[in-house]
Order: structure tokens, then sequence, then C-alpha cells
């Protein structure tokens, strides 16, 4: 039976977390036998318990922690206290302060490394199954080297793409603080004059707008949050995903740096998993969901089956049509060799400089549109506003 407790540790830091034994009473003497002040504990099964894993934990939190967790264990900390260590730090988020606490606690009745992890509910498949993988093959240390390294990658390619789109996004962002600062703060001053306003095109649409927003600002400002709340959410959901991808392969840059990113996270985690010892079905499983593409997703469980059935994993690839035609070759000479590993890390450093190669071509073309667009636009807002308002004296002249 799993039993759910809250208690006091050593230090006489809260701490929750669970714990299986045979009634009650064992539970309670395995907990106090580890120096804990138990405060609560009840049956896991009558705990109700809720799961927002759509708030995952940073991933910058993860790189810092492997990195550090890595350094200390090679040099002779227990696993233990080094994530005590680690618990105590500032630079981690408080929520994930949280986890590691738990994570101790867990390791201090007993339980495994990857099952302490697996319990919080907060870490990814690859980084659970690398940490099993790793104790059971007694090459802890090596794993968490690879896995650092595999999420520092992780996070430069995240943060590559983070940075390609700011300069878009924030011209976006000027245009839609024109067109408010335009229709809330100059329009109405500017047809006071006349004491009139236009009934068609659209400057009466910004009038409208302005009407809208300084007559219920509040109800106007919770719809806006609402809305933006709501397409966050809606992002993380399969449905969002869907709707993601098929906006972005609607352009031909854009589709071609998705499907890069795509195989240079498949190859760099389908590589690191095999290095670590996890069987090559599971690998292409985990690996698959790393690249956050569901057609992608889709393909590789097609190579699963096949790679079951006696496949090469080349020829399985191949098949489903997976990669352009020389990373086959590299693949296959990789099955050949036996150093399939290091061959997925090449091809995923291959990937990596084609996108950081695609990235500065996309931000190319992207600056003179967004700035065209945005002069374009201001430009079209003062013809209606000129137009409109040599109209009006007219009328008032007449």
């Amino acid at each position: 039976m799993k039993f759910a407790y809250k208690a006091y540790d050593k230090e006489m830091k809260k701490i929750r977390g669970e714990i299986e034994a045979y009634n009650l009473q064992e539970a309670l003497s395995k907990l106090k036998s580890s120096g804990y002040i138990v405060i609560d504990i009840k049956e896991a099964s009558k705990v109700k318990k809720f799961n927002f894993n759509i708030f995952s934990i940073r991933l910058k939190d993860i790189v810092f922690f492997t990195r550090q967790l890595e350094t200390m264990v090679k040099a002779g900390l227990r696993l233990r206290e080094a994530i005590y260590i680690l618990s105590n730090q500032e630079i981690f988020s408080k929520r994930f302060r949280s986890i590691l606490v738990n994570i101790v606690s867990e390791l201090d009745v007993g339980t495994s490394l990857s099952e302490a992890f697996k319990k919080q509910k907060a870490f990814d498949d690859v980084f659970i199954n690398m940490i099993k993988a790793g104790e059971e093959g007694g090459v802890l240390e090596e794993t968490l080297e690879k896995l650092a390294s595999y999420y520092e990658n992780l996070n430069r390619t995240n943060q590559q793409v983070k940075s390609a789109m700011v300069y878009p996004t924030f011209i976006l962002g000027f245009a839609v603080i024109v067109v408010v600062v335009i229709s809330v703060f100059i329009l109405p001053k500017l047809f006071n004059v006349f004491g009139t306003i236009p009934t068609g095109g659209i400057i009466s649409f910004l009038i409208s707008v302005n009407k809208v927003v300084t007559g219920n600002p509040f109800m106007v400002a919770f719809v806006i949050i609402s809305l933006l709340v709501g397409m966050f959410l809606f992002l993380r959901t399969e449905p969002g995903k869907k709707t993601k991808e098929f906006f972005g392969r609607l352009f031909p840059l854009i589709r071609k740096l998705q499907e890069k990113i795509t195989y240079e996270r498949f190859c760099r985690t389908f590589g690191v998993l095999i290095a670590s010892g996890v069987s090559i079905i599971d690998s292409l499983e985990m690996a698959a969901k790393a690249s956050n593409n569901l057609k992608f997703i889709m393909k590789i469980k097609n190579v699963s089956e096949k790679v079951k059935s006696g496949s090469t994993l080349k020829q399985a690839l191949k098949s489903e049509k997976v990669f352009p035609q020389i990373i086959y070759e590299m693949i296959g000479t990789g099955e050949e060799t036996g150093k399939l590993d290091t061959i997925m890390e090449k091809v995923a450093d291959f990937f990596d400089e084609q996108i950081q190669q695609d990235t500065k071509k996309l931000l190319s073309m992207l600056e003179p549109l967004m700035i065209a667009f945005v002069g374009l636009f201001i430009a079209f807002l003062a013809y209606a506003m000129y137009s409109t308002i040599f109209q009006m004296q007219s009328t008032f002249g007449g």
C-alpha cells in the first residue's frame, strides 16, 4: 500500500511525499526511523490529487540542476546530500526547490532516484528513463553528464527560436499600440473640433473601438486577458498543437525551419537515450515525443513497429521518408559500426547548424517586411484620417 504523508525532516523543514508499506504502523515506523516527525498520514488512494502539468517547471531550472548535480556527484558527494544542497539554492524557482525537497524525502525512505523523480510528475520521460538506465547500469555519473549536455543543447535551440521571434513580436506590438493611441487619444480630440463623427470607413470603426474601450475599460481588459490566457492554454493541447503546425506549414521558410528543429530534437534525444542504455524502441518513442511534432510522432510510431518486426532502423526510417537521403546512410553506418549514438549526435549538430542559418535567413527577410508592413499601415491610417478631415472641413465650410 502507498501512504501520503506530511512531516518535518531532520532540518525541521516541512515536507510531503509517499511511502510504500504493508500498513499504517509500518509506514509510521519507516518515517520515524528516517528522523521524520509525522504530522499527517493517509492512504494515497484517499488523497485527492490535482495535476497542473500544463504549468511545467522551467527548462533553465533543469539545465542548471543537471549540470550542478553532475559536478557535485563527480566530486564525491552523495546523491541525497547533493540534491539537498541544491534544494536551498535561490537560483531555482520556489516550485522547483519544493520538488527537490520532496525528492530528498523520498530518498530518505529508500525510494530509488528515478522513482523519486517520477513521483513528482514534473520531469519528462527522457529525464526519468535516462536516470533509471544510469542507475541500473551503474553509470549514473556518465548519464548525468549526458543529461546536462542534452538539456543545455535543448535550451540553446529554444533560445534561438525565441530570439528569432523577438523582432516580429515587437513590430506587431508596436502596430497595435499605434492603433490604440490613434483611436483612443487622437481621433476623439480631432473630431471634437468639427463637432461631428464620420459614419463610414476605418475611421468610423476606430471611433467605435474608442467608445467600447473608454466606456468599459475593465471589461475590455478582462476579455483581452481571458483571450490571451485561453490561447496560451489552447496551444498546449493536442488541437492547439495541430493548429500551430497547420499555420506554420503555410509559409515555406517557417515550415523548413520547423522540420529541422524537429529533426534536431529527435536526433539529439535519440542519441543520448541510446548512449545511456535505453532500448531502441523506447528511445524512438521518447525521442519522437521530444520533437513536439504530431505528424512526425505518427511516422516514428510506424518506424517503431517496423523495427519490432525485424527491420533495420535505416530501412524503417527510409520507408517512412522521415529524413533527407544522406541521413539514412549515416544512420546505416552507425548501425553497422555500433556507434549509432555518436552518429545521431553528429546528425543533430548538422541540423543545429542548419537551424542557425535558416533563422538568420528568416530574420533577414522578416525585418524589412515587418517594417514595410507597419509603415504602410500607418500611412494608410494617416491617409484615411486626412481624407476624412478634408471631407468634413469642406462640408463644414459649405
